[in-house]
C-alpha cells in the first residue's frame, strides 16, 4: 500500500512537471551558445487580464481598496510594492530561477535590461492569478501565471528571433504582508526554473 502511494505521488509530480514544460526550438535558439549575456525585460500589456475577468486597472483598484480599508496608507503601500514588483522584483525572481542551475554548466547569464546586451528576452504577462490564503489559513492556493517569451535583438525589439507561449505556471506558495504579490513572484521564479530545464538541451 505504501509503495502504491509513493508511486502515485511520483506520477502526479511527473505529470505536473510535464504539463508546465516550456516548448522551445533548439535550432532557432542556437545563437544562445555564442552569447555571454541576455537581458530580461518584463512587460504587461494594457489588456492584461487578472483572474478570469478583471482588467488590471480594476484589479489595482480592488486591491488598494482591500488593503486600505482600515488604513488608506496601506493601500498606497500595496500599490507602490506592486509597481516595484513589475519593474524589478519579479524580474529578479525570474533571473534567479533561470540562473541557479544554468551557471553550473554554462557561462551564459540572464541580466537586467540596464546592462549592455546583443539580445533581450521579453517576458510578456498574458494572464495571472494571485492565489489566496495566509500563514495560518486553512484554505490556500498558489499563484498561477501564463506568459509569452520573445527573444529579440536588443536594438530591434519588434523583430522576434523566437517566440513561444508558456503553459500555466504554478508557483510555490508564499505569504507575507502582500501575499498576492509574493505568490506571483514565486511564479516568475518557477518560470525561470522551467526555462532553464529546456535551455540545458542547447547549452550543456
Amino acid at each position: 500500500m505504501f509503495r502504491k502511494i509513493i508511486f502515485l505521488f511520483l506520477v502526479s509530480i511527473s505529470t505536473i512537471s510535464f504539463a508546465q514544460r516550456i516548448k522551445i526550438d533548439k535550432k532557432k535558439l542556437a545563437f544562445l551558445e555564442d552569447e555571454s549575456k541576455i537581458a530580461v525585460k518584463l512587460t504587461f500589456p494594457e489588456d492584461l487580464i487578472i483572474y478570469s475577468l478583471h482588467p488590471e486597472k480594476e484589479f489595482i483598484d480592488n486591491m488598494k481598496s482591500k488593503y486600505g480599508k482600515i488604513d488608506k496608507s496601506k493601500g498606497e503601500k500595496w500599490f507602490e510594492t506592486y509597481e516595484l514588483a513589475k519593474k524589478e522584483t519579479w524580474r529578479a525572481a525570474f533571473i534567479k530561477g533561470v540562473s541557479e542551475k544554468l551557471k553550473k554548466y554554462s557561462d551564459l547569464k540572464f541580466v537586467a535590461t540596464e546592462e549592455d546586451t546583443k539580445y533581450t528576452l521579453i517576458v510578456e504577462a498574458d494572464w495571472f492569478y494571485t492565489g489566496y490564503g495566509g500563514s495560518a489559513s486553512v484554505g490556500r492556493e498558489e499563484g498561477k501565471l501564463e506568459t509569452t517569451l520573445r527573444f529579440v535583438k536588443t536594438d530591434a525589439p519588434d523583430s522576434y528571433l523566437y517566440s513561444t507561449q508558456t503553459p500555466k505556471v504554478i508557483g510555490n506558495y508564499a505569504y507575507g504582508e502582500f501575499g498576492d504579490i509574493e505568490r506571483i513572484k514565486e511564479c516568475y521564479n518557477k518560470l525561470g526554473y522551467l526555462l532553464e530545464l529546456q535551455l540545458k538541451r542547447i547549452l550543456k
